[in-house]
């Protein structure tokens, strides 16, 4: 009886919808499958359950591919995953069924068969259905009483249409049906653009006035578009999803597991990591909430600790666990990347890791391509009384790396050797006065000489290159994949009016879902030379 039903729902499933193109090639912009944390929060929004399910822990996990989660060229259905979706269909629409409060906001009295079918698979598929899907599962919820006998006539069919619909593509998919485009590009849809402003915004389905809109014709015009996404960008899910965001493109989850040399260190303990995580992730949303932008991620001082934190910062006056907002010294901390989650992470036991900071800073803040380190020698020595010496040794000009680290990375590093392994500043390393001016050299031939990190930081929010970098990540996130040549022109522009006008993150946005790129479907999938 299982294999039967299992077989019987597979075919519904596949087979509700007319010519659409479900091979790899063609799927990977038509049909961007939801992550485990949107199928997780979809089937709590489409339920209306209090909380979240937990069945996708137990999901067969996505490969790690590009920045960021959402990312379609990583979202495949593996034979495993297929059947980890099978079995948590049949666990949801049991369960459903079984809870008189669901299932009474599920069916509402009174209701036939077609009513349920359309009014649920609306939600379902984030769309209406067509008259053939309609009867198709017309058909199965008649026919379902005869697959589960020990169930009411009525739950039993409602019982195995959510079964069936939450294996369907339209509900694993973000179906995008829309055709008829040219090379420019496929306009989309008003439900399709309602999906795509809800996944970004709040990881989610739309809720009932988006699809209002998208029913009314409203997200028609981009005005219409920036109206949703203003309203949108006022829910607690939209936070959720920019500290996400940050989350991913700035790598604040690796700040969890540190570790650090206990001797040298006495104040540290594991404990410090996820607090460190949780300072990032506060600053950064605090820059959202007061409409701040790029140039505040890279220079503001306004940070948030509790006492252990206050203690490397070396801020007097916080007591307790609790997260308070501080004002840092200007003259040694600006903006993220004196944050000692950013610091600590990049370093080791015991020293700061002026090489890693550097990396960082060139591809995750300029998005400046680096080249495969060479390998080093096996006997390679690091010669020198402080830290920046050692590396020099190893790094600088005359040896083998000094192609890509003398000019490209060990400038950027280095100005932050005020900053130890735990995030903590000094002004002397090993007895030492620490040396941190440098001049860094952009890809267009530009150069920049600063004194510290923090002048760095102020330099850094006027280039370009910052700027851009961030629309670039920005928009990679939003579109769920890798950018091409043809937004191009639409990460200049908000990257221009970033840095000219202090455009917000919020505005850079709304700038991005009023745009071609998030508005039409370009069926090209790669990134940008």
């Amino acid at each position: 009886m299982r294999r039967l039903l299992t077989i019987t729902i597979l075919l519904f499933a596949l087979g509700c919808g007319n010519d659409v193109d479900l091979e790899p090639a063609g799927m990977s912009e038509r049909f961007p499958r939801l992550t485990h944390p949107q199928w997780e929060s979809t089937v709590k929004d489409l339920f209306h359950l209090p909380v979240e399910t937990g069945l996708s822990a137990g999901f067969t996990p996505d490969p790690q591919l590009g920045r960021f989660d959402n990312n379609i060229a990583r979202l495949g259905i593996s034979s495993g995953l297929w059947r980890d979706y099978q079995r948590a269909a049949e666990t949801v629409a049991e369960s459903v069924v079984a809870d008189p409060a669901v299932y009474a906001g599920l069916v509402p009295e009174p209701t036939d068969a077609r009513t349920f079918v359309t009014t649920f698979g609306q939600r379902a598929f984030r769309r209406p259905l067509e008259e053939a899907e309609t009867a198709r599962f017309v058909a199965l919820f008649e026919g379902a009483a005869a697959l589960f006998p020990d169930q009411e006539p009525f739950a039993a069919g409602v019982r195995l249409v959510v079964q069936s619909m939450l294996q369907s593509p339209f509900f694993l998919y973000r179906a995008e049906l829309a055709t008829g485009g040219g090379f420019a590009g496929t306009p989309l849809g008003g439900y399709e653009i309602a999906s795509r402003l809800s996944y970004l915004l709040w990881n989610s389905m739309p809720d009932d006035e988006l699809f209002a809109a998208a029913r009314a014709g409203d997200l028609g015009s981009a005005g219409g578009v920036r109206a949703q996404a203003e309203r949108m960008f006022e829910d607690p899910r939209t936070r959720a999803q920019i500290r996400r965001f940050h989350f991913q493109a700035f790598k604040v989850g690796e700040y969890r597991d540190l570790d650090k040399n206990a001797a040298l260190f006495p104040d540290w303990r594991p404990e410090l990591g996820p607090m460190y995580q949780e300072e990032a992730s506060r600053f950064l949303e605090s820059i959202i909430v007061n409409d701040g932008g790029v140039a505040e991620i890279l220079t503001s001082t306004k940070a948030y600790v509790n006492a252990d934190l206050a203690r490397v910062y070396d801020v007097p006056g916080v007591v307790g666990d609790e997260y308070q907002e501080v004002t840092l010294d200007g003259a040694t901390r600006a903006g993220f990347l004196t944050r000692v989650g950013f610091l600590a992470r990049n370093a080791t036991l015991r020293d700061p890791d002026p090489i890693h900071r550097g990396v960082f800073i060139n591809l995750d803040v300029l998005c400046r391509t680096i080249a495969a380190p060479p390998d080093l020698p096996e006997d390679l020595e690091l010669v020198g009384d402080t830290n920046r010496e050692r590396i020099t040794s190893i790094t600088g000009e005359g040896t083998c790396g000094a192609g890509c680290h003398h000019a490209t990375i060990n400038p950027l590093g280095f100005a932050f050797e005020n900053y130890d392994a735990i995030g903590a500043y000094r002004t002397t390393d090993n007895g030492f006065p620490v040396d941190s001016a440098a001049t860094y050299q952009f890809a267009d031939g530009r150069t920049i000489t600063f004194t510290d990190a923090v002048d760095l930081s102020q330099q850094l929010a006027k280039s370009p290159e910052a700027h851009a970098c961030y629309a670039k990540q920005l928009l990679e996130f939003v579109v769920g994949r890798d950018t091409t040549r043809q937004d191009q022109r639409l990460i200049k522009d908000l990257a221009q009016r970033s840095l000219d006008d202090g455009l917000s993150i919020k505005e850079i946005v709304f700038g991005i879902v009023t745009s071609r790129a998030f508005l039409m479907r370009t069926d090209v999938i790669g990134g940008a030379p």
